[in-house]
């Protein structure tokens, strides 16, 4: 149940940038993203079949969607839920329902703090993935200009994706490890 409750008080995703600044996208390791602090990509393609998903392809599928939930810790309220999860899914439960919880307090998240997100698996069966990434959050969370939350979390998370008509969503997601003691992504400052 306390993991329930971080994801309703975190929301998986915040919103600042290194600097603190609102950024526009998570600061991420990809080497496929645009960004000065892209580093590396360790993605897992294996032997593609003409016509099937890259892992390239379901990677970049990814960044975009943690890009548009980003946006959702800033806007809840116009989250387009729809166009992250698989409608039906538990995640697009739970991301209805959050979104909708923060809509209605006034809680988003501010432009203090960061998230860092690195990839580190991607394995692509015809229409469905797993990604298994790490992500260190410390975006302050704040309701009618006050701190709602400002804890860091640290976790290794594996989502899986289901390619759909219109392109690649999440359809589940669950922890492997998580702590608020430390950064098991071993980011660097």
């Amino acid at each position: 149940m306390r993991m329930k409750w971080w994801w309703v008080t975190m929301g998986l995703i915040g919103c600042g940038g290194t600097s603190g600044a609102i950024t526009g996208e998570p600061v991420s390791t990809l080497t496929s993203v645009t960004s000065s602090s892209v580093t590396s990509s360790s993605v897992t393609s294996g032997d593609t079949v003409p016509g099937t998903p890259s892992a390239a392809e379901v990677e970049m599928a990814f960044h975009r969607l943690m890009s548009v939930r980003l946006e959702c810790g800033r806007r809840p309220g116009s989250c387009p839920v729809d166009e992250l999860a698989v409608a039906g899914s538990s995640i697009h439960g739970e991301l209805f329902d959050l979104m909708n919880m923060r809509a209605e307090a006034g809680i988003t998240a501010s432009s203090r703090g960061s998230l860092r997100y690195r990839v580190d698996d991607v394995r692509v069966d015809g229409d469905t993935a797993t990604i298994d990434a790490c992500l260190t959050d410390d975006t302050v969370m704040v309701m009618d200009g006050a701190i709602f939350d400002e804890s860091t979390l640290s976790a290794t998370v594996q989502w899986a994706m289901s390619l759909t008509e219109a392109g690649w969503k999440w359809s589940t997601w669950r922890f492997i490890s998580v702590t608020r003691e430390g950064d098991l992504c071993a980011f660097t400052e």
